[in-house]
């Protein structure tokens, strides 16, 4: 009998438990929304009060179509630009869903532009726009953000790039319900579409897992995706002949009741003619946000947005050669001789020898270095003229007593990623130098004993020079 009672206690304070952790769960999902508002109102405002009481000062943004729009100080800055350029810009968010730490959001935005905006002289033109973001939270405050919006509907608006539809908004809602579903099976149906539809071509898969009068709002896509056909022919843009080795990964996935967000990022190779561009062969990265609406275990609704003008861009966008010689000068004021190879003809892979007029002892943090080996490592392109890098290189000190070869003092590795902006300039905005001990394996999973150091720096291609002419000489005395 004892143990019977004992057990139930035990069952009794563990269900206590339970509730009071979801109570808190609940509570605290409720709070992020709320927070989220806020960043409406912000953005609604330009109050940098509010901004300064949503986001955390460690804030970190991820934008495709505003890359430099990083930190704190810049997401301001670009808030600001915005509502200098549109005075009447308003967000309206329309829909938030909420998990864990994270709260996503669809919304739509709309403003006159009679300022300058992202370098577009002022149009006097009205521009609707949607977008998808995802908030990350910690300790009450944003600490992370993930966009997804339509830039290229807005730029059509404002005539600098040429209509190719008639709506730019998220159109009518369906009307169809039905049994929401379990959170976490709706998850588990839309990494299924993912995995057997996306990434292995079985389009058949589609009749099964979504309804007869399914729904999908695509503000870039020129025509209505209705049905499991409809989904079928937008699915199928993404695939064969149009694309080869197409996947797309799943980045975060975030759902509550019918609702299921997916952030995402989908890569192939062009080797079909795609909205009139002829067969390429680039590889192109594209992220996007898309959400999924449950009924009665079946699809019903979806929105999606993603970086449509990325995408075109990176099919249309003339590719420069990263092989040559570029100098340059980096944050820290060294100057930069790099030199680079390709491994092989067609290889995404490149070999890089730097040389750098820095001191060997790093100003003095490692004293007793008389010399630092130069600079070799690998670029590997990512993307269209894209590059990510990793080069490396010793400091040396004298030989210890009664030794031949010099001592190793500090290992240092640089990397990060660089972009060729034009044929002649290769920019890096932010990559790290690690400094690692000499018994430490700079590959390993060891932090650096050294710590990491943010640097940056813009290079430009060495041209051939003219050869100098010299002066004739003198005449020789008889």
């Amino acid at each position: 009998m004892y143990s019977r009672i004992k057990n139930i206690s035990i069952a009794c304070i563990v269900l206590i438990a339970l509730s009071s952790f979801f109570q808190t769960a609940t509570a605290d999902t409720e709070a992020n929304k709320a927070i989220l508002l806020r960043a409406e109102e912000f953005w609604n405002t330009g109050d940098m009060a509010i901004a300064d009481e949503v986001y955390s000062v460690d804030f970190v943004n991820h934008d495709p179509t505003a890359p430099d729009v990083r930190d704190l100080v810049s997401y301001k800055e670009f808030a600001a630009s915005v509502r200098a350029g549109m005075p009447d810009f308003h967000v309206t968010n329309q829909c938030m869903v909420a998990e864990a730490d994270m709260v996503a959001g669809r919304w739509t935005a709309i403003g006159t532009q009679t300022g300058e905006l992202v370098g577009i002289p002022p149009t006097g033109q009205q521009a609707t726009w949607t977008g998808i973001t995802i908030y990350r939270f910690a300790d009450g405050k944003v600490v992370e953000a993930w966009w997804s919006k339509d830039l290229a509907g807005l730029l059509e608006q404002l005539g600098v790039m040429p209509p190719t539809r008639e709506t730019y908004t998220w159109g009518e809602p369906s009307q169809v319900t039905g049994d929401p579903g379990d959170p976490e099976t709706n998850k588990v149906l839309v990494q299924r579409m993912i995995d057997e539809v996306m990434n292995q071509q079985n389009l058949a898969v589609v009749d099964e897992l979504f309804a007869a009068d399914y729904l999908m709002h695509d503000p870039a896509w020129p025509m209505e995706v209705k049905g499991p056909e409809g989904f079928k022919l937008w699915a199928g843009a993404m695939l064969e002949p149009f694309f080869s080795d197409g996947e797309v990964a799943v980045n975060d996935m975030i759902a509550e009741e019918d609702k299921v967000f997916v952030r995402w990022t989908w890569s192939a190779t062009h080797t079909g003619e795609f909205m009139g561009i002829p067969p390429t062969g680039r590889q192109i990265t594209v992220a996007g946000i898309s959400i999924h609406r449950f009924a009665d275990g079946k699809f019903v609704e979806s929105w999606v947005d993603y970086d449509l003008l990325g995408m075109m861009q990176q099919l249309t966008a003339e590719e420069w050669p990263l092989t040559g010689t570029w100098f340059g000068t980096n944050s820290y004021g060294h100057v930069i001789l790099l030199t680079i190879m390709q491994s092989g003809p067609d290889s995404d892979r490149f070999v890089a020898s730097l040389d750098i007029t820095q001191d060997p002892s790093l100003g003095g943090l490692f004293p007793g270095t008389i010399a630092a080996t130069n600079m070799r490592g690998t670029y590997v392109r990512t993307g269209l003229n894209t590059y990510d890098f990793t080069v490396m290189s010793y400091g040396h000190a004298e030989p210890a007593e009664g030794e031949s070869a010099r001592q190793v003092v500090y290992i240092q590795v640089v990397s990060g990623q660089t972009i060729l902006t034009d044929e002649n300039t290769l920019a890096s905005d932010l990559y790290t130098a690690a400094l690692y001990a000499p018994e430490q394996d700079p590959f390993g999973d060891e932090p650096p004993a050294y710590g990491c150091h943010p640097v940056s720096g813009t290079y430009k291609r060495m041209p051939v020079a003219p050869v100098c002419e010299l002066p004739p000489p003198e005449p020789l005395e008889k």
